[in-house]
């Protein structure tokens, strides 16, 4: 950085944190900004330069921190495959207890969004609960008891009883709701951009977010989520792969292709969306919007 004449101090903040302070400097002034320890996304780097009258000047630029590692690329493999719904625009999927639930959305304004128990073997739900339009349901996921169902821009989340599916509560949000899941003590939603919401299964309040980013840059329009052995595995919305996130920093550790599995699942559905974890089996599900198949899939870490 070249420093003008009469300018007897130098702050540099990092959004509004200073991480650098030169008394009368030189000339030429190197600056370093230590970025260790710091969540990935973008920051605003400020230069704020004082003359020794108190005058100042100052100039602003953007810092965008990714991801210091390459995903390494995870295999997929079908292990059986089953009936799934085909009139089900899947949003979310998930277990609880061994069983299976699903959570749809109603592109076609109609009232089919819905949660619904799935009977694994069949695809049969066995109880439903639907939501008439314009409700557009989202992700679902269940914890301590309570299933919960976000919508897409309805700016609601709905939480029912898990085992009669009645009422409890709702919460209002901002913004665009898309996948969510829990880690056993906080609901994580994505909103199809490339942020992630921690929040509290309580209140709903967001306690903190991360920016998901590979080594070139961030993963946007992350959609269905599930937490898995402590990572956010994600599908991102027309693709045919999988993100697996690091839920501590955003970092994509790992990119699951499922285009093997599209081809044989699709059909005349739609996209890849659904990813179910069954922790007592510790068995992983796969299906789409409109798939007349849903498919158990083992992981494998190159």
């Amino acid at each position: 950085m070249t420093v003008l004449p009469k300018q007897k101090k130098i702050t540099v903040f990092l959004n509004d944190s200073v991480v650098f302070i030169q008394k009368n400097p030189t000339k030429t002034l190197p600056v370093s900004v230590n970025t260790k320890g710091l969540a990935l996304g973008t920051y605003r780097l400020r230069v704020l330069a004082t003359a020794g009258d108190g005058s100042s000047t100052e100039d602003e630029r953007v810092l965008t921190i990714i991801s210091d590692i390459v995903p390494a690329n995870w295999a997929l493999s079908i292990v059986n495959t089953y009936p799934h719904n085909d009139s089900s625009f899947t949003q979310g999927l998930a277990f609880s207890e061994g069983s299976m639930y699903e959570g749809t959305g109603d592109p076609k304004n109609i009232g089919a969004t819905l949660i619904g128990k799935v009977e694994l073997a069949t695809g049969k739900i066995l109880r439903r609960r639907t939501k008439s339009a314009p409700i557009f349901g989202e992700g679902i996921t269940i914890l301590n008891g309570e299933l919960y169902q976000i919508t897409w821009k309805n700016d609601s989340c709905f939480v029912y009883d898990e085992t009669t599916f009645r009422p409890l509560r709702s919460h209002k949000y901002a913004g665009e709701g898309w996948g969510l899941t829990h880690d056993g003590k906080h609901l994580i939603m994505s909103d199809g951009t490339s942020r992630i919401t921690f929040r509290n299964p309580k209140t709903f309040e967001a306690t903190r977010t991360i920016d998901v980013y590979n080594h070139q840059g961030p993963i946007s329009q992350l959609n269905e989520l599930e937490f898995i052995d402590g990572l956010i595995f994600a599908n991102i919305w027309m693709s045919d792969v999988i993100a697996v996130i690091d839920p501590k920093n955003g970092r994509v550790i790992a990119t699951i292709d499922a285009t093997e599995l599209v081809k044989k699942g699709k059909g005349n559905g739609e996209v890849l969306n659904g990813i179910a974890y069954n922790p007592k089996s510790r068995k992983i599900y796969l299906t789409g919007k409109y798939w007349s198949s849903l498919f158990e899939v083992q992981i494998s870490k190159n």
